[in-house]
């Protein structure tokens, strides 16, 4: 029942929010950068005195969350912006200066992601890796998250991240949604890897809205591979936003259905890290050098 009532006010909230905004993206791939001057990566949130934090000087509280396993690192926060009366999960993705490392070490392991047999129509599986990542850091991100929502009563819950982060972001909002009955209003990350196979990919558009950008020939976006040996093998949720030049700010187009051959997916190769790198104007390299100094 309270499943039901969640996904019945996520599918209210994204019948208003289906219409891509990019003000919106320009807004949250501030929140995106600044995941990256929080725990092991960098400093300036726990102040609210990063670059991109002082972008929105109307946030009057935010909240670092670091936690790790043998394996896996988690690092983001929680703010809430009282200009607009939003609380922002926002996750940070891998050290940008070790991206081709990442990219060539990450492996294609899959185990099974339980809530679609729990909560939805049949199995699916997800990256083992890339759950593992929201996995270690869940209970603080629960609670966390609910603290706020009892301070700002009013506020609603929104959700980003960029790369490693991005995909991070989105177990974060299913979880959120399926497991404490929190509705997430909108889902917008950048650079997201593949989460799952096709069912976890259902199975996420039927469960939260989210507008996943692509930035031209960004690599990360292909990763894990869609098909591996003429088999189906890890899928991408609608709805991605296309920005079809090598300039982060230009034209874009907004694609159908999941995996659209018209849009990123029409690059036989992708081999441009800067691309994933710079978005909507944003450039997460020099962000992140300003995180550490």
């Amino acid at each position: 029942m309270y499943f039901e009532l969640a996904v019945l006010f996520s599918l209210l909230v994204g019948s208003f929010a289906a219409i891509y905004n990019e003000d919106d993206a320009k807004y949250y791939v501030d929140f995106a950068g600044a995941a990256y001057c929080a725990g092991t990566l960098g400093h300036g949130v726990e102040n609210w005195d990063c670059s991109a934090c002082k972008k929105h000087p109307e946030v009057t509280n935010s909240t670092v969350i670091t936690e790790a396993s043998l394996t896996n690192t988690f690092n983001g926060f929680v703010a809430y912006d009282a200009s607009v009366d939003r609380i922002i999960l926002s996750v940070a993705g891998t050290d940008p200066l070790k991206l081709k490392d990442w990219i060539d070490d990450l492996d294609f392991l899959k185990s099974t992601y339980p809530y679609c047999e729990e909560y939805g129509d049949e199995p699916c599986e997800v990256h083992e890796g890339f759950m593992a990542t929201y996995e270690c850091a869940k209970g603080v991100v629960r609670s966390t998250i609910k603290d706020y929502m009892a301070d700002h009563p009013t506020a609603t819950v929104h959700v980003t991240g960029h790369s490693l982060g991005a995909i991070a972001a989105v177990f974060a909002a299913m979880d959120l949604t399926l497991t404490q009955d929190i509705p997430i209003a909108s889902v917008i990350t950048f650079g997201q890897p593949r989460g799952g196979d096709e069912s976890f990919a259902k199975f996420l558009d039927q469960t939260i809205d989210e507008f996943r950008l692509v930035h031209y020939q960004d690599p990360v976006p292909h990763l894990p591979p869609n098909d591996l040996l003429g088999k189906p093998f890890f899928q991408h949720p609608t709805t991605e936003v296309f920005y079809q030049e090598r300039d982060s700010t230009g034209s874009y187009k907004i694609c159908e259905g999941q995996e659209d051959p018209t849009c990123s997916d029409k690059f036989l190769v992708d081999i441009n890290l800067l691309n994933h790198l710079h978005y909507v104007g944003f450039d997460f390299i020099s962000n992140y050098l300003a995180c550490k100094l």
